[in-house]
């Protein structure tokens, strides 16, 4: 029990930590196209200024998901294929690791990373919205 738990907390911390990246990742984005956003807020509306960022966020979040339920069964197949010493004792199974890859961790961990995908993408796209058209078009 003190292993998942511990395996939890390791999990989630780095989900925190891709979280901060995506977030730099959209805010960067967000910067190089200061320009570019006032002149959309001059002529739009904020939503359609505000919509792109988390979308392209939650793209970026899905993807990197997708890639890493993939890696977890690869790796669970691989690690089962293993031979130890016990495979090579008389009457003994073909590898000592089993790994499975729990329904209910996958649904836990896909939900929090799509929570701090949300999150990630929300904080870019509220400062694309409310940034001052004026400013953005002097902005180099």
């Amino acid at each position: 029990m003190a292993l998942k738990v511990l395996l939890a907390f390791i999990g989630t911390v780095t989900l925190g930590i891709g979280g901060v990246g995506l977030m730099n990742i959209m805010l960067v984005s967000v910067t190089q196209r200061t320009r570019e956003i006032g002149v959309e807020k001059r002529s739009e509306r904020d939503a359609t200024i505000f919509f792109p960022v988390p979308c392209r966020a939650m793209v970026i979040t899905a993807a990197g998901g997708a890639a890493g339920i993939l890696l977890s069964y690869a790796v669970s197949i691989l690690a089962g294929r293993i031979t130890f010493y016990s495979a090579l004792a008389k009457h003994a199974e073909a590898a000592d690791i089993r790994l499975i890859v729990s329904p209910m961790i996958l649904v836990v961990a896909t939900s929090i990373l799509a929570i701090v995908g949300v999150i990630s993408g929300m904080v870019p796209a509220l400062r694309a919205a409310n940034l001052d058209p004026i400013e953005a078009l002097r902005y180099e």
